[in-house]
């Protein structure tokens, strides 16, 4: 099978859409697909990072004409975005499926791009737009069959829900054991920290004693500088800009500070007790939803929240076992780490290559189960 992924990264827009695209990627890499990429090269793309690990991956370019800057939901020019892939896809062989993970592209997109594969599938996390597919996924609370009502063709599959979370192998593991006390916490906001969250958590913590703490700041985080001072001088802190092995940050870690994107789904795998601050329009509801389930503690809005709110939350929680212990239950409860075997095993089978290896009948039976509901009904 073959696959082109039709994703971006920026400081606003953010790590995550490729994050989970790349988790897809390599599933069904494992089950023999051939998969590419097609990315615009905006500050802080991740081509490269694309081609070092062996994806064939298509440039596309930073700027469009009449582009609406600074709204990550604004839809693009979708004629010149279509343009710019003919123009790198014309002796490329046809896919099987084009997948996109985009808020600015919706259905003119989605059907122009028929050009290139019979099959058109979509992430998303919105429900804002109509969509031309064959396939959705919506791995939040907040996707759900009335949530897309109009929005769908009636014969479109859809995946809604955080069974069918996008999270790395790793993260299909025992849960962390839940201490009586919290003692090691580690404070992230995403690949991009473009609200200094970081910095604001690291100023709620200052004044906490017996607390070994990592900040895991993301790519030019503008508060860099800010952070590095305030960290010096204190080895129960360790600050670092990127780390290439973060599940074993989380793994380690008792509590979790972060925002409301991508990461919610790995630390609800590990059982991990958060503290979470949405940084995004686009993560508040999903966030207000996982409070609700009992799978976090929601502190609002970066711009609402305020550097003793975080202080409070986190000498609170810090003692509170109980409660550490219930949020960390729900979430192993609600997301398992099987949600990209469930998709890759999607994809597959409406090509006719069902999944190969042992034990996943049980992959194929839940899709078919589960991604019948018509959302129009």
């Amino acid at each position: 099978m073959r696959l082109l992924i039709r994703a971006d990264a920026s400081p606003a827009i953010g790590s995550g859409h490729i994050a989970r695209c790349l988790t897809l990627a390599r599933k069904l890499r494992e089950q023999g697909a051939t998969v590419a990429f097609a990315c615009r090269t905006l500050p802080g793309h991740a081509l490269e990072r694309l081609v070092e690990q062996g994806f064939q991956a298509f440039a596309l370019p930073a700027h469009y004409p009449h582009e609406t800057q600074g709204d990550i939901e604004a839809l693009l020019p979708w004629q010149a975005d279509i343009a710019a892939l003919q123009a790198r896809l014309q002796d490329q062989p046809r896919f099987d499926w084009v997948l996109v993970d985009h808020y600015g592209l919706d259905a003119q997109w989605q059907q122009a791009a028929r050009q290139w594969a019979p099959r058109i599938a979509a992430i998303d996390d919105l429900a804002n737009r109509r969509h031309a597919v064959d396939l959705l996924l919506d791995q939040n609370f907040s996707g759900t069959p009335q949530a897309y009502a109009g929005l769908l063709g009636s014969a479109c599959r859809t995946l809604f829900g955080p069974h069918f979370a996008l999270l790395r192998e790793e993260f299909d593991c025992p849960p962390i054991v839940i201490r009586q006390r919290a003692r090691r916490v580690l404070v992230n906001f995403g690949g991009f920290d473009a609200a200094s969250q970081t910095h604001k958590a690291m100023q709620a913590l200052s004044g906490l004693a017996g607390l070994e703490v990592d900040f895991v700041a993301g790519a030019d985080n503008p508060a860099w500088e800010q952070m590095q001072r305030l960290a010096a001088g204190r080895e129960d802190w360790r600050l670092h800009a990127y780390t290439r092995d973060f599940f074993r940050l989380m793994a380690e870690a008792d509590l979790f500070i972060g925002a409301g994107g991508g990461t919610s789904w790995e630390r609800a795998a590990l059982g991990l007790p958060t503290l979470c601050i949405s940084v995004a329009g686009n993560q508040e509801a999903n966030a207000r939803q996982l409070a609700e389930a009992g799978m976090h503690l929601y502190l609002g809005g970066s711009e609402q929240v305020s550097v003793e709110q975080i202080r409070q939350a986190v000498v609170a929680l810090v003692d509170d076992y109980p409660l550490r212990q219930a949020l960390a239950q729900r979430s192993r409860q609600l997301v398992d780490g099987q949600g990209a075997a469930r998709v890759a095993a999607a994809l597959l089978e409406r090509t006719g290559r069902p999944v190969c290896g042992a034990g996943e009948k049980t992959a194929t039976d839940e899709f078919m189960r589960e991604a019948k509901e018509d959302p129009n009904d």
